[in-house]
C-alpha cells in the first residue's frame, strides 16, 4: 500500500471509535510479523512465501482464498489505489499453472521472429514526408542510382545513407564469423596469456612511417639544431642549437606543447645531452665552460671546464644516459672522463692518434673510441684501461661511430660516405686469442655522397639511421640484421633539409630530425606501437 492510500484509509475510519482502530492496526500488525516470522524462520508451511507474494497478486485483481480480514483490507487498499489515481509499482504473477507457462514459452519459441524480421527500435515518421534533393550538395551525389535523380524520399534518403555507411565500414570478420562463441570457449578453457608478447620483426622491405607535428613547432629554433634527444622515461624531447636556447617539448606527435625553455648569454650549444637517468642535462660549446641543468629542481649551474685540463673547447661531448661518466674529446688523441655526479675530473684514456668519435656501451662500463688512423679501441671504464683494439683497413678516414643497445652490432662512417657494419659477436670470438686482430664488416652501405656525420641505433637494433650534414636530405634508415637500406623513405617529398642529428625515442615509436632551419622533423614509425 502507497502512502496516499494509507492517508486516506486514515482519513475514512477517523469517525470510528478509536478501539476499533487499534484492534485493526494491533491484528495488521500481529499478521505482518507472523508472515515474516514463517519466511525468514523456515516454517514447515509451504504456502509461507506464498501468502505474502499472493497479496501482491490481489493488488491487479486476482482473486485467491483469503480470510475476511484480508478481503476487507484488499477492498480498502483497491479503493486506496483507485482514489490515489495511481496504478501500484509492480506486479508479482504466483498463480499461472507451470503447465501453462511452458506450453506459452514454447509458442513463443516457435512465433518468435528472428533478428532480420524485428523491427527497428524507433522510427521517425517525419522521414517518410519529407523530401531530399540530392543534386543540391556534392556530397549527396553519390547517392544517385541515375544520373538524372533529384529528389527522394526521406525513408529512401535514410537507407542510401545505410548502405553507404557499410559499403565505407564494411563489417569486421570477427563480427561476421559464425564460430564466436566457440572462440571464446576456448580461451577460457586455457592459462595462457591473451596478449602476446612475442617480437615482430621489422620487414625489410619497407618502412611505415608517417610525419606528423614538428616537435618544436610551438617554439622553432633560431639556427640550426645541433642537438635533439628524447628523454630516456619520460615523452619529452631536448633540442638546442647555436641560438644559446635550451628547449624542451612534451611529446605527443599532435600538440608537442612547449615545457620549457633556458637561454644561455654565453655558450652557442653543439651538444646537450641527458645524463643520470634523464634527472639532469649538460650543454657544452665551443668555449671552456658547459652547463648542468637539473630538470628536478629546475636549477643550473656553470661548470669550468675540465679540472686540471684547460680545455679551449669543449664541443665535443658525449655521455653515458645512465652511467656515471662523460667524456670530453681533447687533442693528441685524449679522452678526459668526468663523473656525471659531482662533475670532477676522474681519468684520461690516451689514443695513439687523434681521436675523431667515441661512444658509452648502453651500461655504461665500456667505451669505444676510433681516430684518423683507423684504430678502434675499447676501453674497461671500471678499470679505465684499454681492453681491446683493432684495425680496420676498409676505413677511409673515420668520422664517427655509433654500437646498438645490445652490443650485438657496431658500425662506422667515414670521409667518402660509406657506413661498415659489423658483428660484434664475431667480433669477440676473433679476440679471444689477442686484443689487436683485424676486423671485416659483413655489409658496407654507400648510399651517401657525403662524409657521414652521425650514427643511431634504435632500440632495437633493428634500424640504423646514417647521415650527412653536407647536402640536403642526406638520411638513410638501414634494416638489421639484413643491412639493407629502406627504399620508401626518404622520398622526394620528404623535405628533410641539411640533417644535422637524429635520435629515436626509448621505445621507437618516433623519431627526431633536427635541421640547419631550426626545426625538429618529427615521425611516427607506426611499426612500434609504444613511445
Amino acid at each position: 500500500m502507497d502512502a496516499s492510500g494509507q492517508t486516506n484509509r486514515q482519513l475514512r475510519v477517523a469517525g470510528e471509535p478509536s478501539a476499533k482502530r487499534t484492534k485493526d492496526s494491533v491484528q495488521t500488525k500481529t499478521r505482518t510479523e507472523t508472515d515474516l516470522e514463517l519466511l525468514v524462520f523456515g516454517a514447515d508451511e509451504e504456502d509461507a512465501s506464498g501468502r505474502l507474494f499472493s497479496k501482491l497478486g490481489r493488488e491487479q485483481g486476482s482473486e485467491s482464498p483469503a480470510s475476511s480480514d484480508n478481503e476487507n483490507d484488499e477492498d480498502d487498499d483497491s479503493d486506496d489505489n483507485e482514489d490515489s489515481g495511481e496504478a501500484p509499482l509492480f506486479f508479482v504473477d504466483t498463480e499461472r499453472d507451470q503447465q501453462q507457462v511452458e506450453s506459452e514459452s514454447e509458442a513463443e519459441s516457435e512465433d518468435a521472429p528472428s533478428e532480420a524480421d524485428e523491427p527497428a527500435a524507433w522510427e521517425d515518421d517525419d522521414m517518410q514526408d519529407a523530401t531530399v534533393a540530392l543534386k543540391s550538395k556534392a556530397r549527396l551525389r553519390k547517392l544517385r542510382t541515375e544520373e538524372d535523380e533529384d529528389n527522394v524520399s526521406g525513408d529512401v534518403y535514410e537507407e542510401r545513407l545505410r548502405r553507404q555507411f557499410e559499403k565505407i565500414n564494411p563489417v569486421p570478420k570477427w563480427a561476421a564469423s559464425d564460430d564466436s562463441d566457440r572462440v571464446g570457449s576456448d580461451l577460457l578453457q586455457t592459462s595462457a596469456p591473451l596478449v602476446s608478447h612475442t617480437h615482430v620483426q621489422l620487414p625489410s622491405s619497407s618502412i611505415d612511417i608517417a610525419r606528423v607535428r614538428n616537435a618544436n613547432q610551438a617554439a622553432v629554433s633560431q639556427s640550426a639544431v645541433q642537438s635533439v634527444q628524447f628523454h630516456p622515461s619520460a615523452s619529452v624531447l631536448l633540442t638546442a642549437g647555436l641560438d644559446k636556447t635550451l628547449r624542451l617539448f612534451e611529446v605527443d606527435g599532435k600538440e608537442n606543447q612547449k615545457i620549457q625553455s633556458i637561454y644561455f648569454k654565453d655558450l652557442p650549444i653543439t651538444s646537450a645531452q641527458f645524463i643520470r637517468g634523464g634527472h639532469e642535462i649538460v650543454a657544452s660549446g665551443r668555449r671552456g665552460w658547459y652547463y648542468a641543468v637539473d630538470v628536478e629542481h629546475a636549477s643550473v649551474t656553470r661548470i669550468n671546464g675540465v679540472p686540471g685540463r684547460p680545455l679551449k673547447s669543449l664541443e665535443f661531448m658525449r655521455t653515458s644516459t645512465d652511467g656515471d661518466r662523460m667524456a670530453f674529446m681533447g687533442n693528441a688523441g685524449q679522452i678526459h672522463l668526468v663523473s656525471t655526479r659531482t662533475k670532477q675530473f676522474v681519468h684520461t684514456l690516451p689514443m695513439n692518434g687523434v681521436v675523431r668519435d667515441v661512444e658509452f656501451t648502453n651500461d655504461g662500463n665500456y667505451l669505444w673510441s676510433t681516430g684518423l688512423d683507423n684504430h678502434v679501441y675499447q676501453w674497461d671504464l671500471r678499470q679505465n684501461q684499454c681492453v681491446s683494439r683493432w684495425h680496420d683497413p676498409t676505413v677511409f678516414r673515420p668520422t664517427c661511430l655509433a654500437i646498438s643497445q645490445d652490443a650485438t652490432y657496431y658500425a662506422s662512417g667515414d670521409h667518402a660516405g660509406v657506413v661498415n657494419i659489423y658483428d660484434a659477436r664475431a667480433m669477440r670470438e676473433e679476440a679471444q686469442d689477442s686484443t689487436f686482430f683485424n676486423v671485416r664488416p659483413f655489409k658496407a652501405v654507400s648510399n651517401l655522397t657525403t662524409a657521414v656525420h652521425g650514427l643511431r641505433f634504435n632500440h632495437s637494433a633493428e634500424i640504423l639511421a646514417v647521415y650527412s650534414r653536407k647536402k640536403k636530405d642526406q638520411l638513410k634508415l638501414v634494416h638489421l640484421p639484413s643491412a639493407t637500406v629502406f627504399s620508401n623513405w626518404p622520398g622526394s617529398n620528404s623535405h628533410l633539409g641539411h640533417v644535422q642529428c637524429v635520435d629515436f625515442s626509448p621505445m621507437s615509436g618516433f623519431m627526431a630530425v633536427g635541421n640547419d632551419a631550426g626545426k625538429a622533423l618529427l615521425y611516427r614509425l607506426q611499426h612500434y606501437p609504444t613511445y
